[in-house]
């Protein structure tokens, strides 16, 4: 889970050097009793999530992948001039302790 979580983030933060503008970033990973969430966000430029779907652009095909691995969820919020917001949620697995 923790190798998923980064590739994820490594995805989302290349994606808004690459392309949203933005001078900085916000990254949150949270734990609840059920789950990890991660949340990065930025000021850039923001995209069409849809139409990136439709012509299937990797980096968001590639984080839906690692998610689904992950047994959780992904939502992308973003619009043409106000910025990107990526919510990921993957069920927390505590591993049994013992012989």
């Amino acid at each position: 889970m923790a190798l998923g979580l980064y590739r994820i983030l490594q995805e989302a933060l290349q994606n808004t050097i690459r392309h949203s503008g933005a001078a900085e970033a916000v990254v949150e990973l949270r734990a609840e009793p059920d789950r990890i969430l991660l949340t990065v966000s930025d000021t850039g430029s923001g995209f069409d999530v849809e139409r990136a779907r439709r012509e299937g652009g990797l980096g968001l095909s590639s984080m839906q992948e690692r998610v689904r691995l992950l047994h959780g969820t992904l939502a992308v919020t973003s619009a043409p001039g106000q910025g990107t917001r990526i919510e990921v949620s993957v069920p927390w697995v505590r591993r049994e302790s013992g012989a």
